[in-house]
């Protein structure tokens, strides 16, 4: 049997395969937060991925295992990746703002043993190493030396064979990466992500956004997250363009970028799309190459109707999850836009909207959206040690639940309603509540906590959190704060901090979200 990825193939076979057919062609263009710029063209990013590559495999690391990334969007962050995917180990990119308790999780529920990471970042890996028993191998990418023990990325280099020096068996169904996710739980669940994943999901980003040879995406979104992954690089390497890298979004100079590099397509947030209206106006506003820009988290008309005026292009709104490789929803180039709508399933999806019972609603109803696919290919493969997890979500006949709420009109598009797990989204980024209510208890002062999203004019939300004190008891928002910063990154640390004298509650106890939720729009609104 073959589908659309073939038959046999790897991300090790997509790489070989740009390297020999364009080999001089620039396909990574990185420019660093110092204006820094290398530019790799597919022969040489193939060559220096052999180099680490033949380097892990000197350190032990064999099919299956798991080496940490640690890395902002970096040259350094996609040599990881397809490394350890020719090798057959498995990448898990991790938020660079995670905080030492969160870092020290991940690395403990993974069992990873080898980190990747930049030389800022090692004061927070030495304090939690000792916790770590798993941790053999550190390697410090842009850095001219190390610590004993510590090994250099820049060493690797310069010293070890640009040819693989061991081929391994490695199949569509292989794990290539696992993303932690924030979901609703206290703690985060391993997304398991097949090279088919990557493979599928390249090829349907790249037939859907209308790829050739001559796109030049810009990714200033974080590759740590999904969106970035396999909205931007994936269906950069298989239309074989090329990708410029930002390690980090300057809404000053993005479109200065945009015109001195030639790009031609990017992917954005609400944020960075207010961000950028908010710069003064210029007379060369609509004077790029950009002719559509892909694009999640709702907006207003007014913003969407001034940012395709202003700048001269199009946002192809879309809809997804971790679990669904990002997009399992778009507007296509050659479609109809709908406005509101988050576009049509992609190729080899198919999506219902359904009732709590998990029984299919009438068009136009209000329900839960539900995703078909074929599990490491349009679906996760899984959750990492958890298929009680997995099976709450993923059912027989490979129907994806996801917890959120939609619906969908009578031409089949989708609209996205709300998030119907207690998921936060500030900036892009989810925030699990209760993983922010876990810290908050966790304080001597704090007996009880429910964290909320309210709304935030340029983030789309923020972190507030209503605390209950221990009898006797008293405490700053300040000093919640700075409990908080010391235990979560940083976009998770609530930014309004009120004590109530009680909860409003169930019968059985649980506190109503849904009622200081209501309070909370309520005053908005009467800001507003």
């Amino acid at each position: 049997m073959s589908i659309i990825i073939g038959r046999n193939k790897n991300l090790r076979k997509l790489l070989e395969f740009q390297a020999e057919d364009k080999p001089d062609k620039d396909f990574i263009i990185f420019i660093d937060k110092n204006d820094n710029v290398e530019t790799l063209t597919y022969k040489e990013f193939n060559k220096k991925v052999n180099k680490l590559a033949n380097a892990l495999l000197d350190l032990g690391i064999k099919k299956g295992d798991f080496v940490t990334c640690h890395l902002p969007n970096s040259t350094g962050f996609c040599l990881t990746w397809f490394a350890t995917s020719k090798i057959g180990a498995i990448m898990i990119p991790t938020n660079i703002m995670s905080r030492p308790d969160e870092m020290e999780y991940m690395l403990n529920h993974s069992e990873s043993g080898t980190i990747i990471t930049d030389p800022e970042y090692m004061e927070m890996i030495d304090s939690i190493k000792g916790k770590c028993p798993n941790l053999k191998n550190i390697i410090l990418y842009r850095a001219e030396e190390a610590p004993e023990g510590v090994l250099l990325l820049n060493d690797i280099l310069k010293e070890y064979p640009d040819e693989l020096k061991e081929i391994v068996d490695v199949g569509p169904m292989d794990v290539s990466n696992m993303l932690y996710t924030s979901g609703t739980t206290a703690r985060p669940k391993g997304v398991l992500l097949t090279h088919g994943n990557s493979l599928w999901i390249g090829e349907t980003m790249a037939c859907e956004q209308k790829l050739t040879t001559e796109d030049r995406h810009i990714c200033v979104l974080p590759l740590f997250h999904v969106n970035a992954q396999y909205i931007s690089f994936m269906p950069t390497i298989t239309a074989g363009a090329s990708i410029i890298i930002c390690e980090r979004f300057s809404a000053s100079r993005f479109f200065k970028y945009v015109r001195e590099y030639g790009a031609t397509i990017t992917s954005l947030v609400a944020t960075n799309v207010r961000q950028l209206l908010a710069q003064p106006r210029t007379p060369f506003d609509r004077d790029h190459k950009m002719r559509r820009i892909c694009f999640a988290i709702a907006i207003t008309d007014e913003q969407w109707d001034e940012f395709e005026t202003r700048f001269n292009t199009t946002l192809h709104d879309l809809y997804g999850l971790t679990e669904t490789l990002a997009p399992c929803t778009f507007t296509c180039m050659h479609a109809k836009r709908k406005r509101g709508s988050v576009g049509l399933p992609t190729f080899g999806v198919e999506i219902k909207i359904v009732d709590d019972n998990r029984n299919e609603v009438p068009i136009g109803e209000v329900g839960e959206i539900a995703v078909h696919g074929t599990p490491g290919i349009q679906l996760m493969k899984g959750y990492y040690k958890n298929p009680e997890a997995t099976a709450e979500v993923l059912d027989e006949n490979n129907w994806f639940y996801t917890g959120d709420y939609g619906k969908m009109d009578e031409d089949g598009y989708v609209y996205f309603i709300d998030r119907k797990k207690d998921v936060i989204k500030r900036a892009g980024e989810n925030i699990a509540a209760q993983e922010v209510e876990r810290v908050l208890t966790e304080h001597p002062a704090i007996v009880e906590a429910a964290v909320i999203g309210v709304p935030d004019e340029m983030r789309d939300w923020a972190v507030k959190a209503f605390i209950l004190l221990k009898e006797g008891m008293s405490v700053t928002a300040d000093e919640v704060k700075a409990f908080c910063a010391e235990r979560l990154a940083k976009f998770k640390v609530p930014e309004f901090i009120e004590v109530v004298k009680e909860f409003p509650k169930t019968s059985i106890g649980k506190i109503q979200k849904n009622i200081l939720k209501k309070r909370e729009l309520e005053k908005y609104e009467k800001k507003s």
